[in-house]
């Protein structure tokens, strides 16, 4: 019987607090496929080897968006619901809580109350939305326009109590690694272009209103 879901992990420079939180979901996941893109080279296979883990090695940082695209790809050729995660929390859930959740989704988006730091993506708003835009490179904004494309197609991003970590370490790769939030105010700017206003004021129905 195909799996309804598989896990997808981005990681960039905190392995360090993702380690524990996957001997975890070892236990929480075991009949569960947990996929992870490694854009630091942390040598995560030579500190965790799991049968249901496998590690995508990218030789420099693709970018969260590049990341999630590559996961969503991974775990929809076999799933039709994708649970991201950050790599800073520790979920805390179960695969039959997941599964018993799963039963009500069937198209949008859903994502903890604070922040993505967990989200279920079906296989059926990917087809109809696509994925993450890659040119916010390396991180922020992504979300946004994701989140105004699903609005342009009369879909929605819930946020849900389910959904939130057990554990919120909120120590972003950027805390780690400044140099990250110097790429910020350039994708504000294009957010502006390609929708004609910040988040919230956007104005066009077309990117860059073509």
């Amino acid at each position: 019987m195909q799996k309804k879901f598989a896990i997808g992990i981005p990681t960039l420079n905190r392995f360090d607090l993702l380690h524990p939180a996957l001997l975890f979901y070892i236990r929480d996941f075991p009949n569960t496929k947990i996929y992870i893109v490694d854009n630091g080279q942390q040598k995560i296979s030579e500190k965790i080897k799991h049968p249901n883990i496998e590690i995508i090695y990218e030789g420099e940082n693709k970018g969260v968006s590049a990341s999630i695209n590559m996961l969503l790809r991974k775990i929809f050729d076999k799933n039709d619901y994708a649970l991201i995660l950050n790599d800073d929390i520790y979920f805390g859930r179960k695969d039959w809580e997941v599964d018993n959740l799963l039963t009500n989704f069937k198209r949008h988006f859903y994502t903890a109350i604070q922040d993505w730091s967990v989200f279920i993506l079906p296989k059926a708003t990917f087809k109809v939305i696509g994925g993450f835009d890659e040119e916010f490179f390396p991180a922020y904004y992504e979300d946004n326009d994701y989140t105004y494309r699903m609005k342009l197609q009369g879909q929605s991003v819930y946020s849900i109590p389910f959904l939130n970590p057990f554990v919120y370490a909120s120590s972003s790769s950027s805390q780690k690694d400044p140099s990250i939030l110097t790429q910020v105010p350039l994708n504000k700017q294009r957010y502006i272009d390609k929708w004609g206003g910040e988040p919230n004021k956007e104005k066009f129905k077309k990117p860059f209103n073509k």
